[in-house]
Parts: structure tokens; C-alpha cells; sequence
């Protein structure tokens, strides 16, 4: 059999006892670590609680501002019909159903924009 070292080339014995397997490593973090997560989760949560603070103000002048706008449209509506300005005139019916599709709207927008900006955090 011939030998599968080149000739001239030294192989030393390896020592297969002296080999030994990396440590099991954990999947839970240290406390350091998990203080550290701790901390930045609670840094989040209040920056994400800032933005909601900021966009329900926001979100509520505009709400409100709709609001107006569109209860100013009914009365104008109202007043015109009235006193007939420019001969302006609507029959009983279409009255009735502007004025009860409109109040329906804005409860149902204000009900929905309200309930989802100042819905409680569980």
C-alpha cells in the first residue's frame, strides 16, 4: 500500500480526545439583556403612545370641523327652504330624507372616528 503523504512532508497524530463540542447556548437572554429588551420595549410603547396622543388631537379637530361643516350645510339648507331665498324650494320629501341622512352620517362618523381614537389600550 503506498503512503498518501508526499515524500519529505511530516504528519503528526491528532489528538481526537482534545476535541471537544462548543457549549449549549441558551435561548433565554441574560438579565442584562432582558433589562435592556425591558427598557426598550417600554421606550416604544411610550413613543407609540405619543403618536396616538398627537393624531387623536389632530384627528378630533378634524372630526369636529366636518361636523360643523356639515350641520352649517342642513341649517343653510333649512333657511333656504324657509324663506324661499332665490325661490329655492324642496319638496317635504327630499327635506325629510336630507335631514335624516345626515344626522344618521354624523352620528355613524362620529361614532366609528371616536370609538377607534379613544378606544382603551388592553
Amino acid at each position: 500500500m503506498p503512503d498518501a503523504n508526499p515524500p519529505g512532508e511530516r504528519v503528526e497524530a491528532i489528538n481526537l480526545d482534545a476535541i471537544q463540542a462548543p457549549k449549549v447556548i441558551s435561548n433565554e437572554p441574560d438579565k442584562q439583556s432582558k433589562l435592556e429588551l425591558d427598557d426598550e420595549r417600554r421606550r416604544l410603547e411610550n413613543v407609540g403612545l405619543a403618536q396616538d396622543i398627537r393624531a387623536r388631537r389632530k384627528y378630533a379637530f378634524r372630526v369636529f370641523l366636518l361636523v360643523i361643516g356639515w350641520i352649517i350645510g342642513i341649517y343653510l339648507l333649512l333657511v333656504f327652504q324657509g324663506f324661499r331665498f332665490h325661490s329655492f324650494h324642496l319638496s317635504d320629501n327630499i327635506l325629510l330624507a336630507a335631514i335624516g341622512s345626515t344626522t344618521a352620517n354624523i352620528i355613524g362618523i362620529l361614532l366609528i372616528i371616536v370609538k377607534y381614537l379613544f378606544s382603551g389600550r388592553k
